[in-house]
C-alpha cells in the first residue's frame, strides 16, 4: 500500500491534513479490502483489520471522537469540501485565523445545521399557510 508519510505524522492538526489523513485511510481501507477480495493480498502477511489500516494515520479514539462526526457528512458542504481539499481559496469561516481544527469545523457544521433547520421550519410554514388560505377559499365558495 502507499501510504503518503507526511500524512503519517501527528504533528500537524490543521483540518486540512486532518481530511487528507480521512481521505487516504478511506482509500487505505477501500485498497485492502480489493486486494483481499482479488487474492492480490501477499499470502506471506497476515489479514489486517479496517482499524489497524485507519490506525496508521490517526488513533482509534480522535477517529471515532473526531473524525467520523465531522468528515462522514461533509460532502453536502460543497463549500467546505473545496476549501478542506485545498481547490478554493475562499473564506467559508466567519472570523480569520493562522490555522483552523475540528472545534471550529464542529461550529460550523452545527451553524449548517441550524440553518437548514430554519428553513425547513419556514418552508413548512409557508407551505401550512397557503394550505389555510387554500382551505379558506374552498370553505367561502361551499357558502356561496
Amino acid at each position: 500500500m502507499k501510504i503518503n508519510d507526511n500524512l503519517a505524522d501527528s504533528q500537524n492538526k490543521s483540518l486540512h491534513t486532518a481530511y487528507a489523513k480521512y481521505k487516504a485511510s478511506n482509500a487505505a481501507v477501500q485498497l485492502y479490502e480489493q486486494m483481499v477480495a482479488d487474492g492480490n493480498w501477499p499470502k506471506k502477511y497476515q489479514r489486517v483489520t479496517i482499524t489497524e489500516i485507519r490506525q496508521l494515520f490517526i488513533s482509534k479514539s480522535v477517529w471515532h471522537a473526531q473524525y467520523v462526526p465531522c468528515f462522514k457528512d461533509i460532502t453536502k458542504y460543497e463549500e467546505m469540501l473545496e476549501w478542506l481539499e485545498n481547490i478554493t481559496d475562499d473564506d467559508v469561516w466567519d472570523q480569520k485565523k493562522i490555522a483552523y481544527h475540528f472545534s471550529d469545523l464542529k461550529e460550523w457544521l452545527d451553524e449548517k445545521q441550524k440553518e437548514k433547520k430554519r428553513a425547513k421550519a419556514k418552508a413548512k410554514k409557508t407551505t401550512k399557510k397557503a394550505k389555510e388560505k387554500g382551505d379558506e377559499k374552498k370553505d367561502s365558495k361551499k357558502q356561496k
